[in-house]
């Protein structure tokens, strides 16, 4: 529908609040441009920073270029439609969005899906910590959707994650799935320290046996049903799935200190 491009990057935040595909479907590239953001402490009109001209290419309702990375809250919010980001994109991508997909052909800093409700999140490159997280203060993170990073995540994945899917190819840090409640968390790379810790349901798959605090126990090798189902659907994403997921896998419960009704799932 719309492409708009970032004239030059800015060292005071801009924040893009509501500049959605549902806001401006049926608007004109003039209306498009008038639309208000906030930089910095001032509230000013999206054309002041990005040419909005028809995309040509289609390729999304909202099509984000240039360098965007400190250009915050793209997409958050999302009910419907489709937003692609060419260049890196700033905090907040995502956050709260509940329908839609959103597309970041370049990596997204921190708070990446924070508190999504529905909709899909791909990232095609590196995605900051918190992605998927509650904000400080909230009682819960991620309630639904599924958001796919291809390349590494940072610290604290999911935390207080209630429901959806989180797929991350490569690594990620530290206290992946901490104070989790509910939902599936896959990890197809490397797993910093402290992964699950707190967690009170949901799963956690792993393709190695992470490093999991102390108040884990180990309590069987078996096969889930919903893993072959799951790993076809990764593969079909074009997602890499290492072979140790294709057997029996060790299965660890915690965390103790919070019921133990957790499972970590990884390759034996």
């Amino acid at each position: 529908m719309f492409k708009l491009t970032l004239r030059a990057p800015s060292t005071i935040p801009l924040e893009l609040d509501g500049i959605l595909p549902e806001r401006v479907d049926g608007l004109s590239p003039l209306e498009v441009a008038k639309l208000p953001v906030q930089h910095g402490n001032r509230s000013e009109v999206i054309g002041e920073f990005f040419d909005v001209a028809p995309d040509p290419h289609e390729l999304a309702d909202l099509h984000f270029a240039g360098d965007t990375r400190n250009v915050k809250h793209i997409g958050a919010g999302m009910t419907r439609g489709s937003v692609f980001v060419e260049g890196p994109a700033g905090m907040h991508a995502g956050a709260g969005m509940s329908g839609g997909a959103l597309v970041l052909d370049a990596g997204a800093a921190e708070w990446l899906g924070a508190e999504m409700k529905g909709g899909v999140i791909e990232v095609r490159g590196r995605a900051g910590d918190q992605a998927g997280a509650a904000y400080r203060g909230s009682r819960r993170g991620m309630t639904g959707g599924t958001i796919v990073i291809r390349g590494t995540a940072g610290d604290e994945l999911g935390l207080l994650m209630r429901r959806g899917l989180i797929v991350v190819e490569r690594a990620c840090g530290e206290f992946a799935g901490a104070s989790m409640i509910a939902g599936t968390i896959v990890l197809l790379g490397e797993v910093g320290e402290r992964c699950g810790a707190g967690m009170k349901r949901g799963t956690i798959l792993a393709a190695r046996e992470p490093q999991l605090p102390p108040s884990f126990r180990y309590a069987c090798d078996y096969r889930p049903a919903f893993v072959p189902m799951l790993l076809a659907d990764l593969r079909k994403q074009h997602l890499t799935v290492p072979p140790a997921l294709g057997a029996n896998l060790r299965c660890f419960r915690g965390d103790l200190l919070a019921g133990g009704r957790g499972e970590v799932l990884c390759g034996a």
